[in-house]
This record gives C-alpha cells, structure tokens and sequence, in this order.
C-alpha cells in the first residue's frame, strides 16, 4: 500500500514524503477541494519505505520538554504594525541573517500563491510579515534546507507544526544549526477558495491586485481587517465579519480535513520555538498592552534558549508562566477546531456558485442593515479613540476570565 492510500484521510499535506523519495516518483497534486495530497506513480516506485518513515501523521513524537513561556514585542514599532502580532519572527530572523544564515518563510509569489521560499537578506523579510491563512505549497524546500546545512549555515524554518514535524523526520534531527518556529495554528484554508476569492476581488475592482494583508491591524491589534491593494492604489478594507475569506476561515467552513483531528498539536513540541497571539495581554503584563501587537513565545529546548538570549536585544520581554498560561491561553494550542456542520456542502457549491452567493447562502447577515451601519460607524469610533479603549477592556475581561479558568 503504497503513501498516498495509508494516509489520506488524515494527510497534512507537508510534502515530507515527495521531499525524501529518492526516485521522486511522488507529486503532490490538488483534490476537488484544493488540497494537496501525495500521488504515487507506480512504475517508478521501488517500494523502499522512506516516505511513510517521515510522515508526521504516520511517526507522532512529543518530546518530554519543559518549555519556558514569554511574551514578547519587537522594540521596532513600525516593525510590529506590518507584523501580525508582536514581530517575534522577525527578530529570530535578524539573528540568523546576522549569523550569515538563511531564513524560511511564507510568501506571495507573483500571483498571490502561498509558497515556502528563503531569504538571506534582512531587506527581504517583508514577504514573510503577516500571516497567510492559505496552505502554504512546500515544494522542495526541506532538501534546501538539508543543502544549506551541510553547507555550515544556521537556518531558520518557520511553519506550521506538521510542517515543522515533517522537516524533522526529513532530516533525521535536530542539527544544531537549524532553529524551526512553529506557529499556534487553528487550521489552513484551501487553497481553491483562496484562489476563487482572488478571481472575485478582480472581476469585483475590475483592477488587478498589488498587495494583500491579512490581518491588518487597522482598528489596532486584534482587528482582524483584510486589506487589499488594487494595482492603482485604491484600497478594499473589511472586517473579518464582512470579508468572505475570513468570514468562511473563522466559521471552520474552509480547513484542510486532518486540520479537524491535528496530530501535531500539544504544549510540548519539537520545535525550537512555538509563537502565536496573545489575547490576555492586559492582565499578563499591562504594560504590553499598547494595541499594536504582543507574541507569546515558548522556547522549547536548550538550544533555543541560548538563541533567544541573543535575540532578546531585539525584544521587550516579560516572563510568563508556562503551565498557568498554557491553561488559560493555550486552547487553539491543545486542541483542534470542530468542522463547521455546513463545510461539505459549501465544497459542492464552490464551482457553481459566485463568491458573493455564497455568502448569501451562508452569512446572510453580513447584508442586513443593522450590521452595515455598525460597519459605517467603526472608523468613526477608531478615530475617536473610542474603539481603542473598547478592545483594550475586552482583553482586559479576557485576562480576567482566562485566570479564573
């Protein structure tokens, strides 16, 4: 039996097994979904085994660690409003660069297609800010990785926990060079949804597009805005209650399948470094809480620890308490989202219906008139200071709440 039938329904699709055949008789090739998913050709294959023997899905390990939390902001703040969250990426990766290192990341190529690439100057690091909430096409990147290192480079990896799980079973370590980052990760959207959301911005704009930010941080940290630059300048701004890529990521309508029953999820990982958000800020260390962004950070083995003492210089730091934190902050870390009750039919509507149909269908209230005035109103509300103070005593009620779990 050959990769492809042992574990299809619970693939990750992290491209470890078409990385480490040595025939490279293995592609990885889209499903009706969008997913890829590992396609064996028969002839080529001899049977040697050593795609299973690096499946993360197939060979689970959790290391008997003791991570040590921070939370963490990048004294850059220009640096952390083009980041995601507190820009804790982007210092590891100033380390490494400064090493004369080589760092992985997630990017846009030219037609917005999510791709691992690498990069070996600071001035570059602008393609990996911000997350991309789209699987992320691996390609080869993990024999890369492997030439880079034998080469006597530090490389940093970041990806999701398969990912990260994959590139380590590839490699049949942990090199002391190497430092992976993974993320706290709630699920990756399809990339044909994706795809068909590009196509419905252009025919909507009648423009082609320049520029894509998930997450912009328009109305502060946690706003969770979509913006998109169209090739004249002009600007699309919505919420992720508005914005139909958001609306069906955050309603689990659009994750790959095994992301419903992750294998890689856990508080004790083999990554150097596992970063996410932080959304009890206001109670952990109030004086973090400026509304641009703050990362939890847990550094997970010995090696890491010494890296992050050097990049630390970049940082402001607060301590945090692993196993209390991870009690209050760390569900999406644990624990797998349940698929929305509606995804399979939303699939079968895909190819038949538009972009806004869709949302008709599965969000009618994004058009009601109550929630169009609320929308017109937010920047007000921004401008005024007033949506700022609103959000800094939610996380401030979050905090609270959290600590008494």
């Amino acid at each position: 039996m050959n990769i492809s039938e042992r574990v299809k329904k619970d693939c990750c699709g992290c491209s470890a097994c078409m990385n480490s055949c040595p025939r490279d008789c293995i592609k990885m090739t889209p499903d009706k979904d969008g997913f890829l998913y590992p396609e064996v050709c028969e002839v080529l294959c001899v049977e040697c085994n050593k795609c299973a023997k690096v499946c993360p899905v197939l060979n689970e390990d959790t290391p008997a660690n003791k991570p040590k939390a921070y939370l963490v902001r990048n004294k850059s703040k220009e640096l952390r409003k083009t980041s995601t969250s507190g820009g804790f990426f982007a210092a590891a990766a100033k380390y490494v660069l400064s090493e004369g290192g080589v760092v992985f990341g997630v990017g846009f190529d030219e037609h917005f297609h999510v791709r691992h690439s690498y990069i070996e100057n600071l001035k570059e690091i602008k393609k990996f800010n911000r997350s991309k909430y789209v699987q992320s096409e691996v390609g080869h990147t993990y024999r890369k990785v492997k030439e880079f290192l034998a080469d006597g480079r530090k490389v940093l990896f970041s990806g999701t926990p398969c990912q990260v799980e994959a590139l380590l079973n590839y490699l049949g370590n942990d090199p002391d060079d190497l430092y992976t980052m993974d993320i706290i990760c709630k699920g990756v959207p399809s990339p044909k949804f994706w795809k068909k959301y590009l196509s419905w911005h252009k025919k909507k704009s009648g423009k082609d597009i320049r520029e894509v930010r998930f997450r912009e941080k328009t109305y502060g940290y946690g706003s969770t805005t979509m913006r998109v630059v169209y090739s004249d300048g002009t600007e699309y701004d919505e919420p992720y209650d508005v914005d139909p890529m958001l609306q069906f990521y955050s309603k689990e309508m659009i994750s790959r399948p095994s992301c419903y029953d992750c294998k890689s999820k856990g508080k004790h990982r083999r990554s150097s470094f596992t970063a996410g958000d932080y959304w009890y800020v206001s109670g952990a260390a109030p004086r973090m809480d400026d509304g641009i962004g703050v990362s939890q950070v847990l550094v997970n083995n010995e090696k890491a620890a010494a890296a992050f003492e050097e990049i630390k210089k970049y940082l402001d730091v607060e301590p945090l308490d692993f196993d209390k934190d991870s009690a209050i902050n760390g569900g999406m870390m644990v624990t797998s989202a349940k698929p929305n009750p509606r995804r399979e039919e939303m699939f079968a509507d895909l190819d038949g219906m538009s972009m806004s149909g869709l949302q008709k269908k599965y969000f009618p209230s994004t058009f009601k008139l109550k929630n169009r005035i609320k929308r017109r109103i937010r920047p007000i509300m921004y401008n005024m200071g007033i949506l700022k103070i609103y959000k800094k005593s939610m996380r401030k009620r979050q905090s609270t709440k959290g600590s008494k779990r």
